[in-house]
């Protein structure tokens, strides 16, 4: 079929996307959709990026960085050496701090939601709905790194 040569009305798709339909008699039967926007592959890498960072970021990168400076404040802690040097105090400061700011962006991821498709991952939009949540989370997170 010519879509070139059938008439075509511009409709949102179910997923938000503008598509170009046929209004021909001859397509009425296929229904034939084709996207009209050259943009619509760059959206799609785009929605596919954010789920990969979210879900690094969520499953992987944050438990593994609470876990590690956890366990190294552990190691510093117990070890007597190690306390009595100004430079492994540093250390556990800075590992608590890393810590802090980890929980925060724990908190802000989620309720974070995807901005190519606006979809929340987790359900939970306190972020995006509650004005004191999210100024409390963003104050967490900029003052542990402040502390510093």
């Amino acid at each position: 079929m010519n879509l070139s040569a059938s008439r075509l009305q511009r409709t949102a798709g179910f997923d938000g996307q503008l598509l170009l339909q046929s209004t021909s008699p001859a397509s009425a039967a296929g229904n034939t959709c084709v996207p009209c926007d050259d943009d619509h592959a760059t959206a799609h890498i785009k929605i596919v990026g954010f789920d990969i960072y979210f879900y690094s970021l969520s499953l992987c990168i944050i438990p593994v960085g609470v876990a590690c400076n956890l366990f190294s404040v552990g190691v510093f802690v117990t070890s007597p050496a190690f306390r009595a040097n100004s430079t492994a105090q540093f250390l556990i400061a800075l590992l608590i701090t890393d810590c802090l700011v980890l929980v925060g962006d724990f908190l802000r991821c989620l309720s974070m939601r995807n901005p190519h498709n606006y979809v929340y991952y987790t359900g939970l939009t306190f972020v995006d709905t509650s004005n004191v949540a999210c100024k409390l989370i963003y104050y967490w997170r900029h003052r542990s790194i402040d502390r510093l």
